[in-house]
C-alpha cells in the first residue's frame, strides 16, 4: 500500500489546488475497491502482462477477443491472491484497463465522497490551506466539491480513516 500511496501523492502534489476540482470529478459518485496489498505497480503490471501472453494475447486484437469470451471482461488473480478485473480501455494504445476485483483479497471499499474529501484535505494541507478547526476545513472542502456537509467528526470515520493512510496530519483531531 506504501508504494501506491506515495505514487498517489506524488500525481496530487502536482496540481494547484485550482485544478482539485477537475482532478476528483474522475473518481465518479459511487464506491470503489482500492488495492492495499503489498505488490508495487511494477509488478501488478508485469504479472498482469506475463498472464496475457500465457493466454496468447500480443496485441489489441488478441486482447479484444480473449474479452470476447468472457462477456467483456477477464479476472487475473495474481501472486498475491488479489483479483484484477480487465477490460478494454478507448484508449487506443493503452487498451487494457484493470482495477482491483470488489472484495478481492488485499482491497477495501471506499466511497468517492469520502475519497474526495480526504485528498481534497491532503491537496489543501499541502498548500497550507487548512485554516481551522477539522470538521470546518472539511465541510469548507466538501463545499467546493459539492458535497454535503458533514455533521461531525465522529460520524466521519471513513474519511478519517483514508486520511489518515494518506498520512494527513488532521486525521487524529476528534
Amino acid at each position: 500500500m506504501k508504494h501506491h500511496l506515495s505514487a498517489l501523492r506524488h500525481r496530487l502534489s502536482l496540481l494547484a489546488p485550482g485544478e482539485l476540482h477537475t482532478a476528483l470529478l474522475a473518481l465518479g459518485g459511487s464506491q470503489m475497491d482500492m488495492y492495499a496489498g503489498g505488490l508495487d505497480m511494477p509488478t501488478i503490471f508485469n504479472e498482469i502482462r506475463q498472464q496475457l501472453q500465457h493466454a496468447g494475447v500480443n496485441n489489441r486484437a488478441d486482447y479484444e477477443a480473449f474479452l470476447a469470451t468472457s462477456g467483456g471482461y477477464g479476472t487475473v488473480v495474481l501472486s498475491d491472491t488479489s483479483n484484477w478485473i480487465l477490460r478494454l480501455a478507448a484508449d487506443k494504445e493503452q487498451y487494457i484497463h484493470l482495477h482491483p476485483g470488489r472484495y478481492s483479497p488485499h482491497t477495501f471499499r471506499v466511497k468517492a465522497s469520502a475519497l474526495k474529501t480526504a485528498l481534497a484535505y491532503w491537496i489543501a494541507a499541502q498548500h497550507q490551506l487548512t485554516t481551522g478547526p477539522l470538521l470546518e476545513d472539511l465541510n469548507r472542502l466538501r463545499k467546493d466539491l459539492r458535497l454535503s456537509p458533514l455533521r461531525s467528526l465522529r460520524e466521519s470515520g471513513h474519511i478519517l480513516e483514508i486520511m489518515s493512510l494518506l498520512g494527513c496530519a488532521g486525521s487524529k483531531e476528534i
